[in-house]
């Protein structure tokens, strides 16, 4: 049978689902169960793998972002950005935390203005630059979350400053691992929450104009799903942090994350495009699953760094 409009009905079950949704969710779930595992392997194996993962992120992601923003010339303008992206990851692994800080909190204003108010003969110059500050000025704090277990802060610190260590440094060197890996899942699972939930029972759209399919629905099952996963990994951790703290810091996880992902999805719609890439089957390309995590993993640091753990 065909409709009015000569197209065949879309086939749904009884969940309303379509046989290409149901292939493009076992596609996100066998992504995450080799991806997860490989992910765990190489932050638990040291903080030079942890380094090596950013830098092939960064690396990945700005191949897609300048590809999608139009940024053509290789050495012209994508060699340059490769290269900042790389110094910034390198920051990291030296500890220049304010300094990447603010390069990050930079980075949303580059890439808006790197879209609209600036004549489009600076833009891909702009986005150039931009690029690395949203992906290697971000990702570089995992590097600094994870070197923390290797000591590396207090060599940094007593180098610089001959006092003895503050005491809520000395009860952080030893957690860098789980501080970055609390980052990591709490942020899945705002996605993940967010995702099904706004699939079972999304009605009202979040940013229509931006992302059709987000709901407000699935935007508090993320908020939830953020605050109910940094509860549990920081009691499956052992992290010193109340009650009300790791709920205060997954409920910020829950709104920071998908807040980027809201601004990748600006990005994708400026250009007219629905993934970034198409190299993880089932979420798209390397910074469709990024755009969550960047931001949130400069909220974990600072939040540890100002004493909350």
């Amino acid at each position: 049978m065909r409709t009015s409009a000569g197209k065949e009905p879309k086939q749904v079950d009884a969940k309303g689902q379509t046989p290409r949704g149901k292939d493009s969710l076992r596609l996100r779930l066998a992504s995450a169960a080799i991806g997860l595992p490989l992910l765990l392997v190489l932050i638990l194996a040291g903080p030079a793998f942890t380094l090596a993962l950013a830098a092939a992120a960064t690396l990945l992601g700005l191949w897609e972002l300048y590809r999608l923003a139009g940024v053509q010339h290789l050495w012209r303008l994508r060699l340059p950005g490769f290269v900042l992206g790389l110094a910034l990851i390198a920051g990291g692994w030296y500890a220049q935390a304010n300094l990447l800080a603010a390069l990050a909190a930079l980075s949303p204003i580059a890439i808006l203005l790197a879209h609209r108010w600036i004549p489009q003969a600076l833009r891909p110059w702009l986005m150039m630059v931009a690029g690395p500050l949203y992906l290697g000025a971000t990702l570089a704090h995992g590097v600094l979350l994870r070197g923390w277990t290797s000591g590396a802060q207090m060599q940094l610190y007593g180098r610089h400053f001959p006092l003895p260590l503050p005491d809520v440094l000395l009860r952080r060197l030893d957690m860098g691992s789980e501080l970055l890996l609390l980052a990591l899942l709490s942020t899945f699972a705002v996605d993940t929450a967010a995702f099904f939930v706004g699939r079972t029972i999304g009605r009202h759209r979040l940013a229509s104009r931006i992302s059709p399919g987000k709901t407000w629905e699935g935007a508090i099952g993320g908020l939830a799903g953020g605050i109910a996963a940094t509860t549990g990994l920081t009691l499956l951790f052992g992290l010193p942090l109340a009650l009300w703290e790791a709920m205060l810091l997954g409920g910020i996880l829950g709104i920071v994350g998908q807040a980027g992902d809201l601004m990748e999805s600006a990005i994708k719609r400026a250009h007219q495009a629905k993934d970034a890439g198409g190299l993880i089957p089932g979420h798209g390309g390397i910074l469709d699953r990024l755009d969550s995590v960047v931001y949130n993993l400069v909220v974990v640091y600072h939040f540890s760094s100002w004493g909350i753990v």
